[in-house]
């Protein structure tokens, strides 16, 4: 299920969506990240710390999910962070997801690197697909180079149940996009272990809160039977009996929801929530409201409670009404602002 969250009247958005757009353009020679791009600023290339790649639970409290979801990934990314490659941009925060921040550097040879980290992505370590697994501070690292090898996904474990951690996507215009993810993702897990940045988003924000413990779980059950929570990332989870009927309660920061084109206004025990039925065949409904302001822009912390049943023909009425008994549910065990 789609739903168009972004204001494009807003340059904060335009220039978000520009930098999206770079990525999906930007070209790469296959040049070595360690000859004349990077000159004096070659960074390491090493695949990563050494030691045997652990199996087991990940039990490193710098890394635990409830310490993850308070972590700002904007200074992962930001220029002290990545000054080593050249002349970084100051990084953009995501709209769709707390954990997102993207931002783009000039090399000293005048080449282009798009980076993008996402904390609370999937980082499964499959190794097919020609996946390289190596280990950075005793966490699992797993890195996967495009077929035309212009870009590269390199995934940092954290959780192992399921399968979640830091992901950076980079896309370099005429180096190693796999040598420089490699570096910045280690400078990124030696912050974890030292004095990460953290949200400063104030009282009441939904930042440090586990998705999973805010709806009440005998109306999850009442919605979607034989159900169980499962996270989809540090911010957003599930509640399904398996892929389908499922629940979706997650939280983002993004321009203040409204009524547009195809969803409608509802309170929602003195809540102003905004409702909005799937676009397909199948039993869809996503509510939305505003929790409180964001601390550093014009933006807001909201809050999205989404249904879906693929098994069900589309009744808009029916799936919203599952949808406002989750939302209520979950409106009257969120922090005060």
């Amino acid at each position: 299920m789609h739903f168009v969250l972004l204001n494009a009247r807003r340059r904060r958005i335009a220039s978000v969506l520009a930098l999206v757009a770079a990525l999906g353009v930007v070209s790469a020679c296959g040049q070595n990240l360690g000859k004349s791009n990077f000159a004096r600023t070659t960074v390491a290339a090493e695949a990563g710390s050494g030691g045997e790649v652990p199996t087991g639970d990940i039990n490193d409290p710098a890394v635990a999910p409830a310490v993850m979801r308070t972590i700002d990934p904007c200074p992962l990314v930001g220029k002290e962070a990545l000054s080593s490659l050249g002349t970084p941009e100051d990084p953009r925060p995501s709209l769709t997801s707390f954990g997102t921040c993207m931002t783009k550097v000039v090399d000293a040879g005048g080449k282009k690197v798009t980076i993008s980290v996402d904390i609370g992505a999937s980082t499964y370590l499959n190794d097919s697909g020609g996946a390289t697994v190596s280990v950075v501070e005793g966490l699992p690292q797993v890195e996967r180079k495009s077929k035309d090898g212009k870009s590269c996904d390199v995934g940092v474990m954290t959780l192992r149940k399921p399968e979640r951690g830091m992901s950076f996507a980079i896309t370099y215009d005429g180096g190693d996009p796999c040598a420089t993810g490699r570096a910045v993702a280690a400078k990124a897990v030696k912050s974890l272990h030292s004095s990460p940045a953290k949200f400063q988003a104030g009282t009441g924000t939904l930042t440090a809160v586990d998705p999973c413990t805010v709806a009440d779980p005998a109306v999850l059950a009442e919605v979607v039977p034989h159900g169980a929570t499962s996270p989809s990332s540090f911010h957003a989870c599930d509640w399904t009996p398996g892929s389908n009927p499922r629940i979706t309660i997650g939280f983002r920061h993004g321009i203040a929801p409204e009524a547009r084109e195809g969803s409608k206004k509802v309170d929602i025990d003195g809540v102003s929530t905004y409702q909005k039925g799937g676009s397909g065949s199948n039993a869809e409904c996503k509510i939305e409201w505003q929790h409180k302001p964001w601390i550093d822009d014009d933006g807001v912390e909201i809050v999205g409670v989404s249904y879906q049943n693929y098994d069900e023909k589309k009744d808009e009425a029916a799936s919203c009404e599952k949808a406002a008994k989750i939302a209520k549910s979950v409106i009257s065990k969120l922090p005060k602002p």
